[in-house]
């Protein structure tokens, strides 16, 4: 090559000679499309030269076995696939209500004094909600109070009468026995004890109904404050102070605390599985994502004959005022008969266009290696995914912790869960 190379040069010269003697030929032309030709050649063979001399033979960096390199290992956290007995659900929509929501109405008429609560209080049962002006009630309880006073002493007047006159009766019969008086004077006296015996009970009867009449009077005026029937929160006010409150008339709009209702809307077809013994229905709330069980469930017999729909009510905790009526809430169901299938952490399954699948660690010569396995997912419960698949078994491990870098073939360093990251708790099946 290096001979070669002389030559060309050797022309270059020749000809560079020829054409400053001003030596003039036909084909002068020609000879510098020979020059560019020949430079561009040189240049060809110079730079292959240099590629040559730099390239390593072929395997030289190879290993001393002579095998190609593959991926760096790739370091994972495992758990294993499990075997578990557990009922299929279906998730259901529904939204929250009330257990008891009140318009709490006036039972006397008046003029409100005082309302004592306003929207977004909380009270408790048979607190005051508002007064009304008790003035004229208070005059006519002093009344009634003493017209039972004055009831109670005529009873008193009759009864002393009533036994005066039994005396005298039974001092006349004695005499009359013994002809002592006349039969006239006897009959008198027995008249005056019946008729004193009868105004007796009047007084009684009077004295009864003034009583009766006094503690209506009493109630009417501890009707007069408003009351809150049950424990719940103010969400509307009706009333101002100064204004004339009618009996009937609405107070505030009163909804209960403590417990809310779950309506949710089953499928006629799955009705009957909330009724089984094992059932039990968690609610979670769309917006915040709060998880709560239900305390009791109830099934309502009466079906939307256009969606063929039944309600379902589920009595849950409110979280302290967290969980309002009128919330949105969707709730999985029990579907089908319990029974054992396999089950993978939620973070082991990859979602693709092509379907789901997980990285299962298999044995090899060396460190473990990366085997995709596809999977159906049936449904997922909590933390974990339940599916099935034919390359799984109880016992295998499969990459929960960075399959999303991971290809088939890939070698595993798995790490213990003491190993495992700051504030990454361990992995439980």
């Amino acid at each position: 090559m290096k001979v070669a190379a002389r030559r060309i040069q050797t022309k270059c010269s020749e000809l560079k000679e020829e054409n400053l003697s001003g030596k003039k030929q036909k084909s002068g032309g020609g000879s510098w499309r020979w020059i560019v030709l020949a430079i561009v050649v040189f240049a060809g063979l110079w730079l292959g030269i240099q590629a040559l001399r730099k390239a390593e033979p072929v395997g030289a960096s190879a290993p001393a076995g002579g095998a190609p390199q593959g991926f760096p290992p790739a370091t994972v956290f495992v758990a294993p696939v499990t075997l578990q007995p557990v009922q299929q659900r279906r998730e259901v929509t529904g939204s929250l209500r009330a257990v008891d929501r009140a318009a709490v109405a006036a039972q006397e008429s008046g003029k409100v004094d005082e309302v004592l609560v306003d929207v977004g209080d909380k009270v408790k049962q048979g607190a005051p909600l508002l007064r009304v002006d008790a003035r004229r009630m208070k005059a006519e309880l002093q009344e009634r109070e003493a017209m039972a006073t004055a009831a109670a002493a005529r009873v008193e007047e009759r009864i002393a009468e009533a036994e005066r006159a039994t005396r005298d009766l039974k001092m006349k019969e004695g005499l009359f026995a013994q002809r002592a008086v006349s039969e006239r004077e006897f009959l008198d006296s027995k008249r005056e004890a019946s008729v004193a015996e009868a105004r007796a009970k009047a007084a009684g009867d009077e004295q009864k109904a003034s009583e009766s009449a006094l503690e209506l009077l009493r109630v009417r005026l501890e009707d007069l404050s408003v009351k809150a029937p049950f424990d719940g929160i103010v969400v509307e006010r009706h009333v101002d102070a100064g204004e004339w409150l009618a009996p009937g008339e609405a107070v505030v709009t009163l909804v209960s605390t403590g417990t809310v209702e779950a309506w949710i809307n089953v499928p006629e077809r799955f009705a009957g599985q909330i009724n089984s013994s094992d059932a039990s229905l968690e609610i979670v709330a769309d917006g915040s994502g709060l998880r709560v069980e239900a305390k009791s469930i109830r099934q309502v017999a009466d079906v939307d004959i256009t969606t063929r729909l039944f309600p379902v009510i589920a009595e849950i905790d409110d979280l302290d005022g967290v969980l309002v009526p009128g919330l949105s809430v969707r709730a999985e169901i029990p579907v089908g008969a319990k029974e054992e299938r396999l089950a993978v952490p939620v973070d082991a399954v990859i979602e693709t266009i092509t379907g789901a699948s997980v990285y299962k660690a298999a044995p090899a010569e060396g460190l473990p290696v990366a085997v995709k396995v596809p999977v159906a997912v049936i449904f997922r419960k909590g933390d974990l995914a339940f599916l099935t698949s034919e390359q799984l078994k109880p016992g295998d491990r499969v990459v929960v912790e960075g399959n999303e870098r991971l290809f088939p073939g890939t070698p595993l360093m798995i790490s213990e869960p003491d190993s495992a990251p700051e504030g990454r708790s361990e992995i439980k099946p």
